[in-house]
C-alpha cells in the first residue's frame, strides 16, 4: 500500500458522479449507506494510485468498525 505523509497528501478528491444506490455492493450491511461509501472513497482516494471500488470502500469501513470495537472494549488481546 502506498504511503503519503500527512503534509504531502492531496485534498479530498472528486469522484465520478454515479447514482448512489448503485454503488452499494450486494450483501453490504444495511448500516453502510451509499453516502458512507461515497465519502470513504472521496477521503481515501488521494492515497491510492488505483481507483478504489465500492467493494474496497465497504471493506475499509468494516475494518475500521472492527478496530474501533477492539479498542473500545478495553480488554487486552
Amino acid at each position: 500500500m502506498p504511503f503519503m505523509s500527512r503534509g504531502n497528501h492531496k485534498h479530498d478528491c472528486e469522484i465520478e458522479a454515479v447514482a448512489l444506490p448503485s454503488i452499494v455492493p450486494a450483501g453490504t450491511p444495511d448500516w453502510i449507506t451509499a453516502e458512507l461509501i461515497e465519502a470513504t472513497i472521496r477521503v481515501w482516494q488521494p492515497y491510492y494510485a488505483e481507483l478504489l471500488s465500492p467493494e474496497e470502500a465497504v471493506t475499509m469501513i468494516q475494518s475500521v468498525g472492527r478496530l474501533y470495537q477492539a479498542l473500545s472494549s478495553g480488554s487486552p488481546p
